[in-house]
């Protein structure tokens, strides 16, 4: 009888640790932000649910958060989407232009959830105009602490497969 308990036991245990591992594998998993690049919306050590379903569904829409994995390092990372496959971004020294697929106009991307005085320079810390074009199954991923962000200015659009899925804060740690 003793037996059969122990055996009942380990086999909840076993159906638990699987149902944990795959809901962390495959839908979603707790992270915690280590750096500044996204301050003022996400500083050190907050903690963020990155959503790994919604994606499966759906693509990233601008402004949403993605967790990825940038181009030639092996750290994740946390950004914003500015740009989506297709579309052309300037950067330009009173801020970030948008020109969609299929329009001829370049649209001022609001960016009011920069900090004050905060202005956003081309690569490599230029003021100049910075043009590109997002290949497609790509995004042009920036951090909100522009300053202090390596993103998409530096290593070019994430490719699609590069994502993780969407971040979603979840507490402040320094607030």
């Amino acid at each position: 009888m003793l037996f059969y308990y122990i055996k009942q036991t380990f086999k909840l245990l076993l159906l638990a640790l699987f149902l944990l591992f795959g809901l962390r594998t495959f839908v979603i998993e707790p992270a915690r932000i280590n750096g500044r690049s996204m301050e003022p919306t996400f500083y050190d050590q907050d903690f963020f649910i990155v959503d790994k379903i919604s994606l499966f569904f759906r693509e990233p829409k601008r402004g949403e958060f993605l967790q990825f994995n940038p181009p030639n390092k092996t750290e994740v990372a946390i950004k914003r989407v500015i740009a989506l496959p297709g579309e052309q971004v300037a950067i330009k020294p009173d801020g970030v232009y948008i020109k969609q697929v299929n329009s001829q106009d370049w649209e001022k991307l609001d960016e009011s959830y920069l900090a004050n005085g905060i202005r956003t320079k081309g690569a490599n810390d230029e003021e100049d105009v910075t043009f590109l074009t997002i290949p497609e199954y790509s995004y042009f991923l920036m951090g909100d602490n522009r300053p202090m962000s390596g993103d998409s200015r530096a290593y070019g659009a994430v490719h699609r497969s590069d994502i993780y899925g969407l971040a979603k804060i979840v507490s402040f740690a320094n607030q």
